[in-house]
């Protein structure tokens, strides 16, 4: 289509070179060339590609130029926006590396660990896993208060699971305050057949301290017939001889140097 090449060449005449760009996409520089010439169309997978490394979708690529045009000066797009560019092809590169198992974390678990922010207690959280694309992304609700009374503390945070080399790697935000990140490492045990994963919790202590901290961490489904609503009313803070922590979950997320869900760090 004229229009798709006449906007590409708009898009590619604010780039250093022509060059730059099919390297940059990883295209040959020919191929390229039919494409700005319009002899040739992208297919749709390429499509989505360039759309994403100019900034623009491809319904607006098809626009008529001069819509197309007055859209890019916009939007500010007629700048190199390099560092915005590097930081996309980084995340792409990393995220097309994501297992297709990571399919298998869809649905709701219970989170069990130790409290940062209340030594002695442990906080039992709710955190629902959704696919999109090849994309798995996840929300965390959190009531920093007794289980059985009302809470009046509840943090939500969101982030974004990455399965490499038999390793689930999360990293999420609580996007209430905006001023805490968590990373989570999880090594699936096939042997539960996807209801029941353990590892490790990198954080910051929410009191007045606000230490670092690594905490053993335990995944597991709430019972299958079980709503989400009716399993958020389970979570909250418990202490540990709580009858409502089952005993292997305990186990698991003991912190102390000793059991078999030993963390190791060797030194030098």
């Amino acid at each position: 289509m004229s229009e798709i090449s006449e906007n590409l060449r708009l898009l590619c005449s604010f780039k250093t070179s022509i060059s730059q760009v099919s390297r940059d996409l990883g295209i040959n520089r020919s191929q390229l060339n039919r494409y700005l010439a319009g002899t040739s169309t992208p297919r749709t997978g390429l499509m989505r590609k360039i759309c994403d490394y100019f900034g623009v979708e491809i319904h607006e690529l098809m626009s008529p130029p001069k819509d197309f045009a007055e859209l890019i000066q916009l939007r500010g797009l007629d700048n190199d926006d390099s560092t915005g560019r590097m930081l996309r092809q980084y995340i792409d590169k990393l995220m097309a590396s994501n297992e297709p198992r990571i399919q298998n974390m869809a649905g709701t678990f219970w989170e069990y660990y130790h409290s940062m922010s209340q030594p002695g207690k442990v906080i039992r959280n709710l955190i629902t896993f959704e696919a999109r694309d090849h994309y798995m992304f996840y929300k965390r609700l959190e009531r920093m208060g007794p289980h059985d009374k009302p809470c009046r503390h509840h943090f939500r945070y969101q982030g974004a699971a990455l399965m490499t080399g038999d390793r689930i790697f999360m990293s999420d935000h609580e996007y209430g305050a905006e001023v805490e990140l968590t990373q989570t490492v999880l090594y699936p045990d096939y042997s539960m057949r996807w209801t029941r994963l353990h590892g490790i919790k990198l954080g910051v202590s929410a009191d007045s301290n606000h230490m670092p901290c690594a905490v053993r961490v335990v995944f597991e489904r709430p019972p299958h017939s079980m709503h989400s609503m009716a399993a958020l009313r389970h979570c909250g803070l418990f202490d540990r001889d709580s009858h409502h922590i089952p005993e292997h979950v305990l186990e698991m997320i003991d912190n102390t140097t000793s059991g078999p869900y030993l963390f190791e760090a060797y030194s030098r």
